[in-house]
């Protein structure tokens, strides 16, 4: 406690002094300093508040405290993007530079300062004296402020906006000083998995990492610095590994957050690179698991969640799955949103993916812009392929604290026909235990229209391609209305639901989708 008291204390001061005393950069030549590659910036979104006055305070949101802006008015172009783009910087730092915590947290800081050195030159070319000593003035806050978040910070929580801030103003500041290089390769053991997947295991932001990275190895080869082989290796290897979670109809799976409206950039990024080996997922523990052959693609939740940074937006969506087939995706999770400037957390929720859900109550706690409160303490997964069946097999025990019990799910994948067996278990850990309602949820994409059989276990399926698929469970099924976001906009859905209460030590249920 004393600790993160004077830890705060230290926080304000220094904050304060470079606020009150900051040095002057002029010298330092900040045009022609722009290494961006792929362009991740929502402009509907910002259109949308570009020219409502004091949007910071009335239309406040992530993107308008990173500056995304300046690259909608440097579309805009002329004096009156100029204009704009210096009135809105200013503005906002009137209005915020006295604070300590956000928009002064997490990689705000970095995000601010890239984009006003990305567009450094545009914003400066008509300025007085005073507009760009009050600028380089605002810079120098930021770059004070970043390095002091970077010294304070582990590998566990930095972002890659903050190693491509930290790595730019390391080198221009001073060329020969590589301290901060041992950092960032911290950063990337810890937060890449074996499979070369960032631990957001949010697929968009496995992108923009890869994309923030070769940034990184553009700005290395500007300054004349040796590239370091861990940087070349991890470029490929990430995008190595985003080109398997490609659905059959070309948009990424849908894990913790990650949406579809930069589905281009993610076609960019992949073509960057000429030789990207096909991988797999059978020996590895962790992770969002998937199956590949030439007509169908199955996805699979199966990650660990941690207390870590990278943790902090992982979806309550615990052995979810999703699934396509024949250039269309069947079975989905509801997607996210940008629109409010985060993901409403109701996207974040157990129901809004394709599981297994116990009393209506969440794998995961969710708490906004956090690590999980609570969450499952062991993820397990298991992969045969045995007699031309692929079987994933993954458990959780996510609902063990509050109703003491276990879930697994096993997919049985066909490697030879379009058909996928499912089971999904509840295991009681006690003889006699409270009966506890279940559902278990299928959420279809748009466009698939269904129709529910006589005897209530069956359900037709047919396709926007007029594709038939027959769903099956050994339980009666139900229909219900779900959401799927795709690019912003919210569709009306149907979902498959199976409803259940547990009656017995082990209560199982079968279920298995084909195409007929």
């Amino acid at each position: 406690m004393i600790k993160v008291l004077f830890n705060k204390i230290q926080k304000f001061i220094f904050y304060y002094y470079w606020l009150f005393f900051p040095k002057k950069i002029n010298k330092l030549n900040l045009n022609d300093l722009n290494f961006r590659k792929i362009d991740f910036v929502n402009y509907q979104k910002i259109r949308s508040y570009f020219f409502k006055d004091s949007f910071f305070k009335k239309y406040s949101s992530l993107e308008s405290h990173s500056f995304d802006f300046l690259y909608f008015a440097k579309k805009l172009g002329g004096k009156t993007g100029i204009e704009l783009s210096k009135k809105y910087i200013f503005q906002w730092y009137t209005l915020f530079k006295h604070k300590v915590n956000f928009p002064w947290s997490d990689e705000l800081i970095a995000k601010r300062l890239i984009n006003i050195l990305y567009n450094y030159e545009f914003i400066n070319s008509l300025s007085s004296k005073y507009e760009t000593d009050y600028l380089n003035k605002i810079i120098y806050i930021h770059v004070k402020r970043l390095f002091y978040e970077f010294k304070k910070k582990s590998e566990f929580d930095l972002t890659s906006d903050e190693l491509k801030a930290v790595t730019l103003f390391s080198l221009i500041l001073n060329k020969n000083n590589l301290k901060f290089l041992k950092k960032i390769e911290a950063v990337l053991d810890v937060q890449i998995d074996a499979l070369g997947v960032h631990k957001s295991y949010n697929l968009l932001e496995h992108a923009k990492f890869i994309n923030n990275i070769n940034e990184i190895k553009n700005i290395f080869l500007y300054f004349g610095i040796k590239i370091p082989d861990k940087i070349n290796f991890l470029i490929l290897n990430m995008t190595s590994i985003l080109n398997q979670y490609i659905h059959d109809d070309g948009s990424i799976a849908l894990f913790n957050g990650a949406n579809n409206s930069y589905q281009k950039q993610i076609i960019e990024l992949l073509s960057q690179e000429e030789f990207l080996k096909s991988r797999t997922f059978k020996n590895v523990q962790n992770g969002i698991a998937f199956y590949y052959d030439k007509k169908k693609r199955v996805f699979y939740d199966v990650v660990q969640p941690t207390k870590y940074g990278f943790s902090k937006n992982l979806s309550a969506g615990t052995l979810s799955f999703e699934l396509s087939v024949l250039g269309e995706k069947i079975i989905t999770n509801c997607g996210a949103s940008e629109n409010s400037g985060k993901n409403p957390e109701y996207l974040r929720y157990s129901a809004a993916h394709s599981t297994i859900i116990l009393k209506n109550t969440n794998i995961s706690e969710i708490k906004e812009k956090n690590p999980h409160l609570k969450y499952p303490q062991k993820v397990s997964f298991n992969y045969e392929n045995i007699n031309d069946m692929s079987i994933f097999e993954g458990s959780h025990n996510g609902y063990m604290n509050k109703y003491k019990k276990i879930i697994k799910r096993k997919l049985i994948i066909s490697n030879n026909k379009n058909k996928v067996i499912g089971e999904d278990s509840i295991i009681s850990l006690k003889a006699k235990d409270e009966k506890i309602v279940y559902h278990i949820r299928f959420h279809l994409m748009p466009g698939i229209n269904t129709n529910v059989t006589n005897n209530k276990k069956n359900i037709i399926l047919k396709t926007k391609k007029n594709k038939i698929w027959l769903f099956k469970s050994n339980s009666e099924i139900t229909i219900e209305n779900s959401i799927y976001v795709n690019n912003n906009t919210t569709k009306e859905i149907q979902q498959i639901v199976i409803k259940g209460i547990t009656s017995k030590t082990k209560q199982t249920e079968k279920w298995s989708i084909e195409k007929i």
